[in-house]
């Protein structure tokens, strides 16, 4: 099965027309549904977010969603809010999120191709998360133990949060990410690209997917091998 994976939404309904464009396939939303960068009625994001829900509902199998710090702010007080946080969608949002949490995960995980919203630093996992890189690296982010969850919502010094902290998965910075989780290929949202990138250094590669908003997606196969897509008459 093809896997497709959506970068942050922030309101955008391009990802219907990913959704159309590639039909049976497995699709992998990285986060960051709402607060978008733009004006937008606040029904129509929302529902925006309902649709994207529904998907799930009606495809839990190969629909996949995860949460991105866009999201988190309006689920818990343990994420600080982040730019663009808007108070009058609040009880909505953290409504549409609570009733549908069961829906949701922190990370998706396929063999040694890890999904979150803003990635995993190798530093970080072992020293603030406390993880055994030998066991399901999903697993555990998905299942924390109290002090682990602290961690999750850490925000990187190079996004305004404490010198010398390292971002968790809502909030992990590319500069974060200069060592990445060893011995992983890493799927990721989060920092805003002009078009789909890919870091590689000797431990493991990043790919840096939040470009939805200019017209691209990636499309993997089983045996990882990859392709950027552009949205034709997508009206960028």
């Amino acid at each position: 099965m093809n896997s497709i994976i959506i970068g942050d939404i922030h309101g955008s309904r391009f990802w219907k027309k990913t959704v159309e464009d590639n039909p049976n396939c497995r699709y992998v939303f990285l986060g960051d549904y709402l607060d978008p960068f733009e004006n937008m009625d606040n029904n129509e994001l929302t529902d925006n977010l309902k649709e994207i829900i529904q998907l799930k509902k009606d495809n839990p199998d190969n629909v996949v969603l995860l949460l991105g710090n866009h999201d988190m702010h309006y689920i818990t007080s343990d994420m600080c809010p982040s730019l663009r946080f808007d108070l009058s969608i609040y009880e909505k949002a953290n409504e549409l999120f609570i009733h549908n949490f069961h829906l949701f995960h922190y990370a998706y995980q396929i063999e040694s191709c890890i999904f979150t919203h803003a990635g995993i630093s190798h530093e970080w996992f072992v020293n603030d998360f406390q993880g055994d890189i030998t066991n399901d690296i999903a697993e555990q982010l998905n299942n924390p133990t109290e002090e682990q969850a602290k961690s999750l919502c850490l925000i990187s010094e190079f996004f305004g949060g404490e010198e010398g902290t390292i971002g968790g998965i809502f909030f992990a910075h590319l500069q974060d990410l200069y060592e990445p989780l060893h011995g992983f290929t890493q799927i990721v949202g989060h920092n805003r690209m002009d078009e789909i990138s890919e870091y590689q250094c000797e431990h493991g590669n990043v790919i840096f997917c939040d470009a939805l908003w200019n017209g691209q997606y990636l499309k993997m196969n089983e045996k990882e091998e990859k392709e950027i897509v552009i949205l034709k008459n997508s009206n960028v």
